[in-house]
Order: C-alpha cells, then structure tokens, then sequence
C-alpha cells in the first residue's frame, strides 16, 4: 500500500491539513497544489505544519488548467483528493491519474450539492452535515458516492468552529478510505438525480437578516453561519451596515408588542436586547462596523439607545 502517491488539490487549510499531514507520514504524498488567490494564507498554513515549498504548487488563476495538468503529468500520481477546489476540473484533466479524481465534499450529497454547503447546512439548521467522497466526473459534485460520514452540527457551532472539528474529524474516514482503495474494497453508489437542490455561494441578500421574517433561532443559526467567513449577518443601525458575529437568545419579562429589530433592553452590563417575532429575544454579543469588532455592551457606551431599530 505505501507505493500508492496522492496528490492533494485544495484551497482551505482547516478542512485539508490534517489528511494532509495523514498522508504526508504514512507516505502517500506526491505532492500539493493550491490557487495562486488563496496562496498567502494556505502557504503560511501548510509551512507551518512542515510542508516543503517544493511539495505545493500554486495554480495561477489565468492558466491554471494548463498548470495543473502539467503539475500532474510530472507527479505521476496515482490519485488526487480534491478538497475545497473552486473551479470546476475538465474531463481531459480527470482522466490523468490512473485511479482518478476524489472530492471531499464536506456536505450532504446530493442535496447540498454545489458551492459551500457548510453555510447552507448551518443556515438551515441541519443537525447534521457529513463528508461525502465521490469520483469526479464531468458535472458538478455529481459522480458516484465512495465514502460517506455523517458529521454533527452543534447548535451554537459557527461555520469556523465546525470547519476545524470536520477537518479533524474527516481523518479516520480517509485512514478507512485508503485501506479500501488497497484492499480494492471501494464501492461506487451512483447518487439519485431527483434530490439535488444546487445551491450557490449565498449572495448578499442571503447574508441579511429579515427581522420580520425570520424567527430568533434562525437569525442565530444564520449569524453562526456567516462567522467568519463572510464576515457576520448583515443588519443596518442608523443606516449604516453592521455585521453580527455572535448573539445569544435571552428570555425577557413579557413587554409590549415590540416591531422586529427594535432594541427593547440597553444598558452597560448586558448590552443590546433585539425584539424578533413571535415574542422572543436576542442579546447582542459581537459586532463589526466601520469603527471595529464591538460588544452590545460597547454599543450602548456609543449611544445605541432603547426603541432604536435594527433594519
């Protein structure tokens, strides 16, 4: 088994490193290659857990297709995992490696398909995500299922949190995947059609909260879906955007019928109370304006005041 060589094609560090790494002490490692835009963060990452500069190669995002298929035909590898990958690989390319092309999608297939299923889950308030493996082939996250590992979503767990624990995680499934693949115990399950809901990468209005729409617990599923990645849920104070990293739901003495996104409650100690629909509540943790990352608390020492609305 030690003479099969992987290559690893990825453009996340918290989902990749650790099998990265997997591979890289049990000897499969033929090499890794990254998007030449992603490349200040994930070459800092992968330096930092000893990864040769000479073991990455980095894609430019002109000629990338050409890059990659000259990168791999001087490798010689006799698979590549495909973690995180933006773009969409061709046919001409799938075909290099005797073994193929096998994508981590780090989301239920086939119905969170598509571009960043970790936000969607989380904004939907799955329980559960999963890492599905599948052969690549020419559609989208569409060829036949290999491996599949449910994985928890925690409530409270923001899309950072759970990327890190998944990447961990995502480790024992890819020791048992490799014993398959040398036992030749791999099974192909093609995926149903019918399912698929293709999601894309959420748009701005997706990131915004609708306070009369939405109910308290997903307004707080959506923040910790927006944390870190796309920089909070978006909402405007005094018309101006302010983006919620962390809130928490708070049970207030029953107060008049208040207009979702007023502020009910403010003052040192706790900070901002946000009416929602439906009679409940959310305190303000964390936010990012213009001025910086603040507390409800600091809003308050701003004059954020009682009856103002969040819109």
């Amino acid at each position: 088994m030690g003479n099969m060589k992987i290559a690893v094609v990825c453009n996340s560090d918290t989902l990749a490193i650790p099998s990265i790494q997997l591979l890289k002490e049990q000897n499969f490692l033929a090499g890794i290659g990254i998007p030449e835009r992603s490349s200040a963060v994930l070459l800092n990452s992968l330096q930092a857990v000893n990864m040769m500069p000479d073991a990455i190669a980095v894609f430019p995002t002109a000629s990338w297709k050409e890059s990659m298929e000259n990168w791999l035909r001087q490798l010689n590898a006799d698979a590549v995992f495909v973690i995180a990958f933006p773009w969409k690989i061709p046919a001409s390319i799938l075909s290099i490696p005797s073994m193929g092309f096998f994508n981590f999608h780090f989301g239920v297939l086939p119905k969170y398909q598509g571009a960043d299923p970790i936000f969607w889950q989380i904004r939907n308030m799955e329980n559960h995500g999963g890492l599905f493996i599948h052969k690549m082939n020419s559609q989208i996250d569409g060829g036949p299922i290999v491996w599949q590992k449910e994985m928890a979503i925690f409530p409270g767990e923001t899309y950072t949190m759970h990327c890190s624990r998944i990447g961990f995680e995502a480790v024992e499934e890819v020791k048992l995947l490799l014993d398959h693949i040398d036992r030749d115990a791999l099974k192909e399950n093609i995926q149903p059609e019918h399912q698929a809901l293709y999601y894309q990468k959420p748009h701005t209005d997706q990131l915004k909260i609708d306070w009369k729409k939405q109910s308290a617990l997903e307004i707080e599923y959506l923040v910790n879906a927006c944390n870190q990645k796309y920089g909070g849920a978006s909402t405007f104070l005094r018309n101006k955007e302010m983006r919620i990293l962390e809130v928490s739901p708070v049970d207030m003495p029953p107060v008049p019928e208040q207009k979702p996104g007023t502020v009910v409650h403010a003052d040192a100690l706790y900070g901002l109370v946000i009416a929602c629909k439906d009679q409940e509540f959310l305190k303000i943790n964390i936010v990012h304006m213009q001025e910086g990352y603040l507390s409800g608390a600091k809003l308050f020492s701003m004059g954020v005041r009682i009856g103002e609305q969040l819109i």
